[in-house]
């Protein structure tokens, strides 16, 4: 019996965490955006993020999950936004995200499609919405700060 609930259990944890192809159709994680090689934190992600957005597929903490072909544009009271780097046309592998949100009001949405069909189970739509003011004002001076001589 111990060795029955033991198999099960690693049979449940290793199909949670893992990324599975079945009969060519794509399986994401959760959450397949990363900010800057790490997987990107909603709960801190607001008009005033900076860093380099990118769409894996597979585990969004390896350094080996491969890259995904993606468009990020704006959508405001329902129309799309195509001003810059704002385009439901291109395609891009990673994007500076503050490029993007410079252009956002809050009450956007913020948009990232994969490029290909068959990678449609990870496009991701985030609300950009009003934030407490105290987070917009303390939250600069709470951040971590990089390390070495600042370049």
């Amino acid at each position: 019996m111990m060795h029955l609930f033991a198999t099960l259990s690693l049979v449940l944890a290793f199909s949670t965490t893992h990324t599975f192809s079945r009969g060519g159709e794509n399986y994401f994680y959760g959450n397949p955006l990363v900010l800057n090689g790490k997987p990107l934190d909603y709960q801190t992600f607001w008009k005033g993020s900076k860093g380099l957005l990118a769409l894996v597929k597979g585990n969004p903490n390896s350094a080996d999950s491969p890259r995904v072909p993606f468009k990020i544009y704006l959508k405001h009271e329902g129309q799309v936004v195509n001003k810059g780097l704002s385009s439901d046309t291109r395609e891009l592998y990673e994007v500076e995200v503050a490029h993007i949100l410079a252009l956002a009001r809050f009450g956007d949405q913020l948009i990232i499609e994969p490029a290909r069909e068959s990678d449609a189970k990870a496009k991701r739509v985030i609300n950009l919405a009003k934030i407490d003011l105290m987070y917009m004002i303390l939250g600069p001076l709470l951040a971590k700060q990089k390390g070495g001589d600042g370049c």
